[in-house]
């Protein structure tokens, strides 16, 4: 049984496969026969469209030959008996192939170009001529031998515009039949001239028409032609159009008509249907052994993936649980591999280790991503080299890794961790850069088994505990760090309805210049819950920064200070904090052009000031590209932490700012050391040719200013500008700054 169940699988899919190729080999041909009928009528206009071309080509030179004629005429001194006179109508009846020519005096005299003399004053193109026009006539009965023929006149007038007489020339109607000769699909098509009343003007020689029938609407057999007297009421509107109609011993035809714009000449194209058939049938039976042949390696590709389905699913399965640019397992393949390590796990201690290179983003933005991943591989290297027996580690995003290490003491894992360090940094490989890496080691000893996303951020936050230290760079996970996840927790299940409550709010902190004038205003988001605790806020941002609620907490910011902008004093600007998540959404800036026509506060009274996080090379691309789309809708950027883990001076570089906000890690008491003096004076010298103004941040007391200022600083907020206050106080306070 169980040998025959893949094989009545294998066939019950088959059945269906061809079930469906089936009803869709029958929709295709559906739609081809449409589709094919449809290009026909298309053809048609265009085989229509080259013989009005042709027809108004031949006029045209013509007319064109007859009034150069005229003018030769008009030279001439008129005489009429004058033989160089005659032998120019002569001549241009030879050149031209025409009938005959002839000029006409103003009394309607003509003298033919064959010796004959005729009164033509009667002919309507004598008169439209006479009156300064070119006219081409319908067929008319000639007057010398009573062939059909079509004239063509020009009017004779000297060079002051006197009209002297007229020039005509004689067409036999078959020499217009030969034009639109050159029959379509094999000779099997045909065309014909006629008027949009139905009467013939001219056909060609392989047309099947009654001559003795002069109108098509009245010729036997056309009775289906005008069904529904479409083809008459679009004749004589001047549209153009295609009918398909049966006619007695030809069967079905296709007819197109198009408008030759000569007088109310339309020209016809007719072919029978059997003839495009044949095409039909040609692409219908190749269709059908496409079909066959697709269905034949359909069911050979069936019985190819059956036989390689082990090998398949062992190289699918490779590829999920490898790292692309380490080529080691990555994080999804360790995860499955922790439990059961820990539970089999009889002797020693395991601790989780997350590490990450503080200055990644820097490395990649000055080296370039090729570089930089052959850092990373180079790291995933001297890791795997270290590891002993029963231990694991991968790459878990950009320059972040994670361990899982055994130990006996926390002093030994501690100088085993700082060794790494050191065996990374020795031992670099010219081909990712030289530069000194720093990483920081995140340690949380496992205690008792827990999800491997429980491990990785626990450990993720003993590792950020180490942000801003460049002395340590191991820290192990303590029981405040556990009280920092409870309160994340907390933080996530109240976001929600906190958000709808409207319990987020701002304060406005001052910014000032070098006079102590307030510039411009920080803003700070304040949470206060229901519990009237207010939570912390740097917690909380991170908190949304890593969930994505951030980029809905910022909208949501942004329109409050849209709303609070409308009583600040004198176009007051407002600095407003903003994700990197925010920049990336090409929504954003859509947004607040919105609210700033909603609340009518200028575009440029607010200032969006980024704050970065972790970003790779397609994250930094669409933080610039949607930043260009803010500036250019008149918003105005800053950038925070400038100079700090993720911000570098690349990145500064490609976004349109106007201010960057330097954290001061100065000396309260004002005094600097070491080289913190040029630092400084550095920062400035950049902003300045970057045309960008520094902002120095957290400035605790005037000793520290005055010493800022002394080496150029123009711009600072912090304890010693203001503290934070709500909106009304804060504009109080900024009138009374104002009238000092």
């Amino acid at each position: 049984m169980k040998t025959f169940r893949p094989v009545f699988r294998f066939l019950c899919i088959l059945s269906v496969c061809v079930a469906i190729l089936g009803a869709g080999l029958g929709l295709y041909i559906y739609y081809l026969r449409a589709a094919l009928r449809a290009e026909l009528t298309v053809y048609l206009d265009e085989v229509a469209q080259r013989g009005v071309k042709i027809l108004n080509t031949q006029i045209d030179g013509d007319v064109k030959s007859l009034q150069s004629a005229a003018t030769a005429i008009a030279m001439h001194p008129h005489d009429l008996a004058d033989r160089a006179w005659t032998d120019l109508l002569k001549e241009e009846t030879k050149q031209n192939e025409f009938k005959r020519t002839a000029f006409i005096e103003p009394g309607g005299i003509a003298h033919l170009s064959d010796g004959f003399l005729l009164d033509l004053s009667h002919r309507d193109y004598f008169q439209q001529s006479l009156a300064g026009q070119t006219a081409v006539s319908d067929p008319l009965a000639d007057a010398v031998d009573q062939g059909k023929a079509i004239i063509l006149s020009v009017p004779v007038r000297t060079p002051q515009g006197k009209i002297l007489g007229v020039l005509m020339a004689a067409h036999p109607t078959q020499r217009y039949g030969k034009l639109i000769a050159p029959d379509s699909f094999g000779g099997q098509g045909y065309s014909l001239i006629m008027k949009s009343n139905g009467e013939k003007v001219a056909f060609s020689s392989a047309a099947r028409t009654n001559p003795s029938q002069e109108n098509i609407f009245t010729t036997p057999g056309n009775e289906d032609f005008n069904h529904n007297k479409k083809v008459h009421a679009d004749l004589q509107a001047g549209r153009s159009g295609a009918v398909r109609f049966f006619r007695p011993g030809e069967g079905w035809l296709y007819v197109s008509y198009q408008p030759v714009g000569i007088n109310d000449w339309y020209l016809l194209s007719v072919v029978p249907e059997k003839v495009a058939a044949q095409k039909t049938h040609r692409l219908l039976a190749l269709s059908l052994i496409l079909c066959l042949a697709g269905l034949l390696a359909f069911v050979s590709l069936l019985l190819f993936i059956y036989q390689q389905k082990r090998l398949t699913s062992r190289m699918l399965y490779r590829s999920s649980y490898l790292d692309p640019i380490t080529r080691r397992p990555n994080w999804a393949q360790v995860q499955k591999e922790i439990a059961p390590l820990l539970e089999n796990s009889q002797d020693g201690l395991y601790a989780f280790v997350v590490f990450e290179i503080k200055n990644f983003q820097m490395i990649e933005d000055e080296q370039g991503p090729q570089r930089a991943h052959h850092l990373l591989r180079h790291i995933a290297r001297v890791v795997a080299e270290n590891l002993q027996p029963g231990e694991l580690s991968s790459r878990v995003r950009e320059g972040q890794f994670q361990l899982l290490l055994r130990y006996e003491d926390l002093g030994e894992l501690k100088n085993r961790l700082e060794l790494l360090n050191e065996k990374v940094n020795i031992s670099m490989p010219a081909e990712a850069g030289t530069f000194q890496l720093v990483l920081s080691f995140g340690v949380y000893p496992i205690a008792v088994a827990l999800p491997p996303e429980d491990l990785l951020l626990r450990a993720t936050l003993a590792c950020e505990s180490l942000n801003g230290s460049y002395r340590d760079i191991v820290a192990f996970y303590d029981e405040s760090m556990r009280q920092k996840i409870s309160r994340a927790q907390a933080i996530e299940n109240e976001m929600e309805g906190a958000l709808r409550r409207k319990e987020f709010t701002l304060l406005f902190k001052p910014m000032c210049r070098a006079d102590g004038r307030i510039v411009a205003a920080q803003g700070r988001v304040r949470w206060q819950g229901q519990d009237q605790r207010v939570r912390e806020e740097d917690l909380f941002t991170s908190v949304f920064t890593q969930n994505g609620f951030i980029t809905r907490l910022d909208a949501y910011m942004a329109e409050e200070a849209f709303r609070l902008l409308q009583q600040a004093p004198a176009g007051l600007p407002l600095l407003l904090n903003v994700s990197v998540l925010s920049m990336q959404d090409p929504r954003f800036a859509a947004l607040l052009q919105k609210w700033s026509r909603q609340y009518q506060v200028a575009p440029q009274q607010l200032i969006l000031q980024i704050n970065p996080g972790p970003m790779n090379t397609t994250d930094i691309a669409a933080l610039c590209q949607n930043s260009r789309a803010v500036h250019q809708a008149g918003f105005r950027l800053a950038l925070n932490h400038f100079g700090q883990n993720n911000v570098s001076l690349p990145l500064m570089q490609k976004l349109p700012l106007c201010f960057a906000r330097v954290k001061s890690p100065w000396p309260t008491d004002g005094t600097f050391r070491d080289k913190t003096p040029q630092i400084v004076q550095g920062l400035l010298e950049l902003g300045q040719r970057m045309q960008v103004d520094i902002i120095f941040g957290t400035v605790q007391n005037g000793a520290q200013w005055h010493t800022l200022q002394g080496l150029g600083a123009q711009f600072y907020d912090g304890p010693f500008a203001g503290q934070a206050q709500p909106p009304e106080e804060f504009w109080g306070r900024v009138r009374q700054n104002a009238s000092k």
